[in-house]
């Protein structure tokens, strides 16, 4: 625990430095697992296909904490590319610029395996939408190929993966608890970590606690985003 510093005020600016890390890779993580899943459907057996799928293999495979070490020799240390440890270069707290690079590395780890296993459900579901009669029946009407996807199939093919992101959501908050320890990040996984060495058994607690509560969150936010894609569903 910081020196001179409240205890509130320490909880803010730990939760705070997570939810930048946590949020950063969760939209990294969709963006890329959704581009990737819908690519590898369409263009099935593909080498883009191949490749996404051997990429997939590798980022479920790779455990976190190896590949945030591996990530650190390359890139901090042998390159000096990206600063790896805190949240800014001491005496640039205010530049938005050095927080963003002190932050690629973490999300770079942390987005890693979601975006491996996101890309798969979407695949899977996008290819179990595609030999729907409805997606042929679009494309006799004349729909352009590109609305016939976004349109009719992705949002079709998204019921399923709600699911999975609604449930990996708290998984990224806590597996930030490894990310944030390997690089010295500040946030509260750290603070986790720090607080089981420690024997801290209120805050170790306090920490468990807010993951169950974004499991909660999370849940609610899954249930509320199936009436949004499928209209079929209502809410009385």
């Amino acid at each position: 625990m910081a020196v001179g510093v409240p205890v509130g005020e320490l909880i803010k600016q730990r939760l705070t430095n997570t939810l930048q890390l946590t949020v950063a890779a969760t939209v990294i993580s969709l963006v890329l697992g959704l581009g990737i899943g819908i690519y590898s459907a369409v263009k099935q057996y593909s080498f883009g296909d191949n490749a996404a799928t051997a990429f997939s293999f590798a980022g479920q495979s790779m455990p976190t904490f190896w590949f945030g070490i591996v990530v650190i020799i390359i890139f901090a240390v042998r390159l000096r590319w990206l600063p790896a440890g805190d949240v800014n270069t001491p005496g640039h707290a205010d530049d938005v610029v050095d927080r963003v690079q002190h932050l690629i590395l973490p999300v770079l780890v942390l987005s890693l395996i979601q975006v491996a296993l996101w890309s798969r459900f979407v695949r899977s579901s996008m290819l179990e939408v595609l030999r729907q009669d409805f997606l042929r029946t679009a494309r006799a009407k004349g729909v352009p190929e590109r609305r016939v996807l976004a349109r009719h199939a992705l949002r079709n093919a998204l019921i399923p993966v709600i699911t999975i992101v609604g449930l990996d959501i708290p998984n990224i908050f806590s597996g930030a608890i490894v990310t944030e320890t390997i690089f010295n990040y500040p946030g509260m996984g750290k603070l986790y970590f720090d607080s089981v060495l420690r024997h801290d058994i209120p805050v170790s607690m306090g920490v468990l606690a807010l993951i169950a509560f974004l499991v909660i969150a999370s849940n609610l936010l899954a249930d509320v985003l199936y009436a949004v894609v499928d209209p079929r569903i209502r809410y009385e």
